[in-house]
């Protein structure tokens, strides 16, 4: 694995070695952004610093590296060991032999710390945007049906499953499950899966035989787990009730981050790019 990709891995599994998953904690629909150009961190950026910020406790929204800080005229107060690793694409300049419009990146890491840490700078003189807030109390069922009907889905009757050959989700109805966030969880979780399909964000194949590999498998459902639980975190409802066993559900999935790290990163990225699918009919 590169080793940029490795220190990201490195601290997502420190702050995740209790056990718990990340991805049921509302804080990652919180924005997070850097402090300079105001742009949201999206993806794993995004993941890895919303998680710092809640397991540290930090209340700033923003991010910013040493070097910025300081242009800044900022310091930073008892931050060592405290700078979150986050990812970015170095192009490289092309080479003998590239093909016509070719292009070639390297995957670079640079440390930022969270505004809490640093004093001599005031974030509302910087006129960045608002950022931190979470996107609450959206219907769950008017994300559903927009989504239903932008993108021409068929909703069937039977048991949850998105069935990608026929580009079809299951469900029983609202009144066959337990709760109303059973329901809206386990929908959510196939609505995730046919973001997938070739004429969304193309993530697989029709042929289901794709994921007869238990990594590829496991890739596709910890898409669908991550991202609809940030669309439950967004409707209030609760992401872990339609999981029957938790204490298996968890050891699963934590086996997973550990022995297939990057497949994971992987994982998480196209999670958020299949809510923003979702929500807005593109890719974050």
């Amino acid at each position: 694995m590169n080793k940029s990709m490795q220190k990201v891995v490195d601290t997502l599994q420190a702050y995740m070695e209790d056990g718990g998953l990340v991805w049921h904690n509302a804080c990652l629909i919180r924005n997070q952004s850097n402090l300079v150009s105001g742009n949201p961190y999206r993806g794993v950026n995004h993941f890895i610093t919303a998680m710092v910020a809640d397991a540290e406790g930090y209340q700033s929204p923003y991010w910013a590296t040493f070097k910025q800080i300081k242009d800044l005229g900022g310091n930073l107060i008892d931050a060592k060991g405290k700078g979150v690793p986050i990812i970015f694409y170095k192009n490289l300049p092309p080479k003998e032999g590239d093909e016509a419009g070719q292009k070639r990146f390297v995957i670079r890491n640079s440390y930022v710390f969270n505004l809490d840490l640093v004093t001599g700078i005031d974030a509302d003189s910087l006129n960045t945007d608002a950022a931190g807030q979470a996107a609450l109390d959206q219907d769950a069922e008017a994300i559903a049906t927009a989504y239903l009907e932008r993108e021409s889905l068929t909703v069937g009757h039977g048991s949850p499953a998105y069935v990608p050959a026929f580009d079809v989700v299951k469900m029983p109805e609202l009144n066959e499950v337990t709760t109303t966030d059973e329901f809206y969880s386990t929908y959510f979780h196939e609505l995730a899966h046919s973001t997938g399909h070739p004429k969304r964000l193309c993530r697989f194949g029709v042929d289901s035989a794709k994921f007869e590999s238990r990594e590829e498998y496991s890739k596709v459902e910890l898409v669908a787990e991550i991202s609809a639980a940030m669309l439950c975190h967004g409707c209030g409802v609760d992401s872990q009730s339609s999981i029957k066993n938790s204490a298996a559900y968890i050891q699963g999935w934590s086996r997973f981050i550990k022995q297939e790290a990057e497949a994971f990163l992987g994982a998480v990225n196209q999670a958020y790019k299949a809510r923003a699918f979702i929500l807005a009919g593109k890719g974050a």
